[in-house]
Order: C-alpha cells, then sequence, then structure tokens
C-alpha cells in the first residue's frame, strides 16, 4: 500500500521538526530547572506553554529558527558517526545483506537472492549502492516511510543533544549553577543521547529491512 502523495526526505525532515522543536523546548525547561532559576515556576511554565500554543508568538518562532540552525551544525556523515559509532561504513545499507537481512526473522535470504541473479553483494559499497536502488522504488511505501521516518528523528534527536552539551555547560557556567547539579545534568543528557543513538541504530536497521521486504513482496 502506497501513500497517496510523493514523500521526499525534505517532506519527512519537516514532519520531524515539529518534535524537535518540542525536544529543545523541553531542554530549555530542564536547564532553567537545574539552574535554580526561582523565576521559574509553574505559573511562568503556563505562560510558556500559552505562547508555544499561538503561532504568532516569539518563542516558537525562535525556537523553530534555532532548531534550524543547530540541524545544520553536524552534517549528515558526522550524525551517522554519533549514531552508529563507526568512521567508515558507516549507514546500514552498506551491512544490508551480510547483517541487516539475515538475522531478521521476517525475511528469506533465498528470495533474497533472487533479487540478485549475478549474487548478493559483499562489499559494504555496493551492498548499500544495491540496497538504495531498491529503496528508490519502494521508498513512497508505508512500511518503508514510517521506519524512514523514525530513524531520522531518532537520528536528529541524539545529534541534537551532542549539540546541546556544549551550550548546556557554558549556561550552567553563566548562571553560577551548584557543580552537583551540572553534573546531574550532564549525566541526563549523555543518558538521552546513549538511549537515542542506539534507537536510531534500531530504526535504521528496520528501515533497511523493510525496503527489502517491499521488495521480495513485490517479487512474489
Amino acid at each position: 500500500m502506497s501513500l497517496s502523495k510523493k514523500i521526499d526526505q525534505r517532506y519527512i525532515k519537516n514532519e520531524n521538526r515539529k518534535w524537535l522543536i518540542i525536544y529543545l523546548l523541553i531542554q530549555i525547561v530542564l536547564f532553567a530547572l537545574f539552574a535554580g532559576n526561582s523565576s521559574f515556576n509553574l505559573t511562568n511554565a503556563d505562560q510558556l506553554i500559552t505562547k508555544i500554543k499561538n503561532p504568532q508568538g516569539f518563542i516558537p518562532l525562535s525556537v523553530a529558527i534555532l532548531i534550524i540552525v543547530m540541524e545544520g551544525i553536524f552534517k549528515n556523515s558526522i550524525k551517522e558517526f554519533l549514531v552508529f559509532w563507526r568512521f567508515k561504513n558507516r549507514l546500514p545499507g552498506h551491512r544490508a545483506f551480510s547483517h541487516i537481512c539475515p538475522k531478521d526473522p521476517r525475511i528469506d535470504m533465498e528470495k533474497v537472492q533472487l533479487l540478485f541473479p549475478h549474487g548478493i553483494p559483499s562489499a559494504p559499497k555496493e551492498q548499500n549502492n544495491e540496497w538504495y536502488n531498491i529503496y528508490r522504488k519502494y521508498q513512497n511505501e508505508i512500511l518503508v516511510f514510517y521506519a524512514h521516518k523514525a530513524y531520522l528523528l531518532t537520528r536528529d534527536l541524539a545529534s541534537l543533544t551532542v549539540v546541546l552539551l556544549p551550550f548546556v555547560l557554558a549556561g550552567h557556567f553563566i548562571m553560577g549553577t551548584k557543580a552537583s547539579m551540572i553534573t546531574y545534568h550532564l549525566i541526563i543528557l549523555v543518558v538521552l543521547y546513549i538511549v537515542t543513538s542506539f534507537s536510531s541504530r534500531n530504526y535504521g536497521e528496520r528501515f533497511v529491512a523493510n525496503v527489502v521486504i517491499e521488495a521480495i513482496n513485490r517479487q512474489n
């Protein structure tokens, strides 16, 4: 089943940006709490939410701009490194047929073999190229679309968390936050980074597998 309109990566990123904005707003609130900002209370929080709901408000506009800037700080290659912790062959497509497909219980490797009459590619670059060719055919399928969307969202959340670390640290020093509070806050950010990076890995592998599953189903 295909989506009713053609979807590309730019559309997905625009959709995901809403969640990145929410995530950044949560981080702003978290910073205020750890910094011990006595002026930040439930009343101010309610006012903040009211401003966020107002599309003409300054806060959503400024945070949206800030998100766009932060998204551009890291290239995709750096984001991939932060998620997969690999210097070479970072993309999950590089391991599509040697690692991801064989371990996925939904995929019959004998059927994958039928997709490649001249043999399943083994070199990482060839695997990624062949997988990408398949992806271009089925990128608008629901199974592929939602896995791709989840992968890009968690990848950007992991990268955004890393980008926030130096800004949070500098902000706490400026605010004169207690060392213990800074430590707790940094631990939370590191944990969030690890969780989102592992989540992105899993979604990335699922994305790759779903593309192959679509190809097999269409072949049948």
